[in-house]
């Protein structure tokens, strides 16, 4: 079962990494021969960059050999014991996260549960530690150094540790500068230059050049650069989210070689050479090894008395190799040697690339690294602002950093207060409630107050329901519908100039989006509960929409939620020419009802009749032109193109009109019935109050009647032609 558990994650990362390299404009030339076991992606390409490295820049060979001179006298000290031991080093590092929108952009808690694994493996805090090969138990060591989120950008501005991107070069893994560069002019916190010298500088990114990751031994001054930080690829951060155990410890073998450490054996990228047994990795207590691919606890690749590895039998090289070791390519990485903390150790006391700068105290003072009393933001997200009744509201602290106790504040829900992190809690009557959080840190403290921050939503609405947006100005002015808006400068509005019936429409000015954009129309909640398994269920609506160019594709989906909003599952999607073949080069605005178009979803089914339904509309746009949406009809029973308020939906009254309509006065109905019957016509205006009833005396054939609306307010009403067994419903308007 563990060897099927095992392929599984390899199988699903590896299509992972498939998957984003799909989007990338960049093909990969992988050499197998850098990858482990069972993935088609390298594990790293440290010592092919520091390679590349040393052909652009001529001086760095000179330079590297100075380097190597300041290392070796920093290792002496620590070996002799000049440099103290059981000192813990504390390395302030940041993640900048770049991202185009997708699952790239990695939360906060997958980053962090990346860093405690981090600091466990450091500091040797790993339950697997204990399981070590024994020809390498009491060698596997503590390194004494830890990492820890700066909170404070170099201008001083207070973060958590994380800057966010929005570029699609994080799907360009060709070379790491261009990355670098876009953080620098783009992100979220802070733009300009982050030294190396004062931060471990981490890129999570949906593509490393074909690779999981890689970075840069120090090396003078470009070491000291942002652009000799850590490059990693999402899918192996921390060991939950996007990533997976299997892949989770390819950060702690990058963060090896930005301390200094080679591969285990030696300075390339290509374990399984058997070459690889006459050079080092200069750790003493590592043996020579030619690297592995696989976790062969059992392999001995450099054993004398193998002939084909070309060794002198005069040397003992008749060791197992150190497998298990961070800094080679097993499935089964859990150790450092005592040799390699040392060399990790000198390098933070080597001043080449600055790394001794990192772990001092007036580093971490001014990174805001480790450091008590360092609060300096309050803050809180919550998964959904919008609820439902009774619903189950968890809450997340995003305040930072080093707090020591929580008061929330509640009003409107049960419990009212909290000195929980991170609580939960339930509203039970439908209205907007703040949220209130302080937070503290030893003696200081900061507060959050968040006015009308939660949304509790209406009591649930019948079928059936219709809505023209005739009786409100804004959707925030209404009760029955949200919007959200993804990357897009633009919402969903309430529009007067153009619609199917009425005045009034919802509109999306995608016309005048400047970037790709995901928009949402959401609704109240519908109880559909009542409903019979076999029922038939039906959303019908008016859309009207141009493509801005022939090749233009974009796509309106229709999405139903049974748990109010948490989660979403797609029932319609209309895209490209099926939801317009034409082309409307400027603004579109439609001027008549033949630029509207009638949808019917019918895929509404027993799964969704619950007592909270709610309905999504979402636009995918890209760059195209401008989308309206009218008279959304939900009801039971087949699709209808007339206007459904009743739960019957018979169609043997025919030729039914009404005119004029708006109206100022009179209005006249025409009608057709196959035979001599009564016919009622009520008028009910948008609140379902009647407010007009008539008895018609109906002959076979056409039928005309006269009806007086001058004692009705200015408006939109309803009006239902009802026959023993028929029922149909006409909008109008009076003015």
């Amino acid at each position: 079962m563990k060897k099927y558990y095992l392929s599984l994650v390899i199988t699903i990362v590896s299509f992972l990494s498939f998957s984003q390299e799909l989007k990338s404009n960049v093909t990969h030339q992988i050499d197998k021969g850098n990858c482990r076991e069972g993935e088609d992606i390298e594990y790293c390409l440290t010592h092919k960059k520091m390679s590349e490295l040393n052909k652009q820049n001529p001086q760095s060979h000179e330079k590297s050999n100075a380097d190597k001179v300041l290392l070796d006298e920093a290792l002496a000290k620590v070996k002799s014991g000049a440099i103290e031991k059981g000192v813990v080093y504390t390395i302030p590092v940041v993640f900048h996260v770049i991202h185009d929108g997708g699952i790239e952009n990695i939360s906060k808690e997958q980053i962090l549960n990346a860093l405690d694994i981090l600091n466990r493996d450091y500091r040797k805090l790993n339950d697997d530690a204990n399981y070590v090969v024994s020809d390498f138990l009491n060698i596997a060591s503590d390194t004494e150094i830890e990492l820890a989120l700066a909170t404070k950008a170099p201008d001083g501005t207070c973060f958590d540790g994380i800057t966010r991107t929005q570029d699609p070069i994080t799907f360009d893994g060709s070379a790491g500068y261009l990355q670098v560069d876009a953080i620098v002019n783009g992100n979220n916190v802070y733009q300009g230059n982050w030294s190396g010298s004062k931060y471990l500088n981490i890129y999570v990114l949906a593509d490393v050049g074909g690779a999981a990751g890689y970075t840069y031994r120090p090396s003078g001054n470009f070491g000291a650069s942002m652009n000799a930080g850590i490059f990693i690829q999402h899918t192996y951060v921390g060991s939950i989210g996007t990533s997976s155990e299997v892949t989770s410890r390819a950060l702690t073998h990058e963060v090896g070689h930005w301390l200094g450490l080679p591969h285990t054996w030696g300075a390339d990228n290509n374990p399984g050479v058997s070459s690889s047994c006459s050079q080092d990795d200069g750790v003493d207590d590592t043996p020579l090894t030619i690297g592995v691919q696989s976790c062969n606890k059992n392999s001995n690749s450099c054993d004398d008395t193998n002939p084909s590895n070309g060794l002198s039998s005069s040397w003992n090289y008749d060791v197992v190799d150190n497998v298990e070791n961070y800094m080679d390519y097993s499935y089964c990485s859990k150790m450092f040697t005592q040799g390699q903390a040392d060399l990790m150790r000198a390098t933070l006391n080597s001043s080449t690339s600055g790394r001794n700068n990192l772990w001092k105290s007036s580093n971490l003072s001014s990174t805001g690294a480790g450091q008590s009393g360092t609060l300096c933001s309050v803050g809180f997200s919550v998964s959904s602002r919008e609820v439902c009744s009774g619903q189950t509201i968890d809450f997340i602290d995003e305040s930072y950093s080093n707090i020591t106790s929580w008061e929330w504040s509640f009003p409107g829900a049960t419990p009212s207060s909290s000195t929980l992190q991170n609580p939960s809690v339930v509203y039970n009557t439908p209205g907007n409630y703040s949220v209130i959080l302080k937070v503290y840190s030893g003696n200081s403290s900061l507060t959050e107050t968040k006015t009308s921050y939660m949304t509790v939503l209406p009591a649930s609405k019948n079928l059936p329901f219709f809505d023209g947006f005739e009786e409100y100005t804004s959707i925030a002015n209404s009760n029955d519908w949200s919007v959200n808006s993804n990357a897009g400068n633009l919402a969903f509005e309430v529009y007067s100039n153009a619609s199917y019936t009425g005045s009034k429409s919802v509109r999306l000015s995608n016309y005048y989006e400047s970037s790709e954009a995901v928009d949402e129309l959401i609704s109240s909640t519908f109880n559909l509960s009542d409903l019979e398994a076999t029922d038939v269920v039906t959303l019908s609506f008016k859309s009207s929409y141009r493509k801005k160019t022939s090749q233009t594709f974009e796509s309106l989906k229709i999405s139903a939620s049974t748990d109010c909003g948490e989660t979403w599952s797609n029932r319609q999607t209309i895209s490209g020419s099926a939801l317009s073949t034409s082309v409307v080069s400027n603004n579109w605005i439609p001027s008549s009802n033949d630029d509207w178009v009638t949808y019917h979803v019918t895929s509404i089914k027993s799964p969704f009749f619950v007592e909270n339904l709610r309905l999504k509309f979402s636009f995918e746009g890209n760059g195209g032109n401008n989308i309206y949406l009218d008279d959304i009809n939900l009801y039971k029973g087949s699709p209808s193109q007339d206007l459904v308020l009743g739960i019957n939906e018979v169609s043997e009254i025919m030729d039914l009109n009404l005119f004029p309509n708006p109206t100022e006065g009179d209005l006249q109905l025409n009608f057709s019935i196959e035979k001599n019957e009564d016919v009622i016509l009520l008028v009910y205006d948008v609140t379902g109050k009647p407010v007009h009833q008539q008895l018609v005396k109906a002959k076979t054939g056409g039928n005309v009647v006269q009806m007086g609306v001058n004692n009705l307010s200015n408006g939109m009403y309803f009006l239902n032609v009802k026959t023993e067994g028929a029922n149909k419903v006409l909008q109008f308007f009076v003015k």
